[in-house]
């Protein structure tokens, strides 16, 4: 489980962003806001780590249930999944399913955080790409999608988007397009997953 924190030092480095001003100087007050930034990022993942480290992620294998048959009128192209788990059974769990609509590669994908359920917000930044089975470039927004919050990154040509978002604390859900970068789309794929299916299991694991 240690291993899961190495992402979350490269999310608590974009508090490096407080150590600047509008005009790009720095002072020594605001480098140590910034470098208390960083610490509070880490070590609000450090805590979820060890209040959650016996939870039991949903198995891969079940969570493929929640991912759409068809997205835009598109079958499912090809589905995989994986489960990361300690010896005590605790872990990750993600699944991710892939469609062609016209031009344009559609994937849609779930992830149950379990382990690192209570830091879930901060995990949904790095959780993303590896469903995504690519880097994510381009600038990141936070939005709320029916609630739930979210981030949105379009690449710089604005061929690519991709939506993710969390639910009931502990799933990521990730949509991604490549080709015109249509958000209806994105968003469409989104909507096909079976939520009520998650929230069934939002106490997976627990004891």
């Amino acid at each position: 489980m240690k291993k899961l924190l190495i992402p979350v030092l490269a999310i608590g480095l974009m508090g490096c962003s407080d150590f600047v001003d509008e005009d790009g100087n720095t002072s020594i007050r605001q480098v140590a806001e910034g470098l208390q930034s960083l610490g509070d990022r880490v070590a609000e993942m450090g805590e979820a780590l060890e209040r959650d480290a016996d939870v039991e992620a949903v198995p891969w294998d079940d969570l493929r249930e929640v991912i759409p048959e068809e997205v835009a009128g598109a079958e499912l192209f090809d589905l995989e999944g994986d489960d990361a788990t300690d010896r005590h059974g605790a872990g990750m769990s993600m699944v991710s399913g892939e469609y062609v609509v016209g031009g344009d590669s559609v994937f849609v994908g779930v992830a149950d955080l379990g382990a690192l359920r209570s830091g879930a917000q901060l995990a949904l930044r790095w959780i993303a790409p590896l469903i995504a089975h690519d880097d994510i470039e381009g600038n990141i927004e936070e939005i709320r999608i029916d609630g739930h919050p979210a981030i949105r990154v379009r690449d710089d040509e604005g061929d690519e988007v991709l939506i993710a978002l969390l639910v009931e604390e502990r799933f990521a859900v990730v949509a991604g397009v490549q080709g015109r970068g249509n958000d209806d789309l994105v968003r469409e794929a989104i909507d096909e997953v079976d939520y009520r299916q998650l929230r069934r299991w939002s106490d997976y694991g627990m004891e």
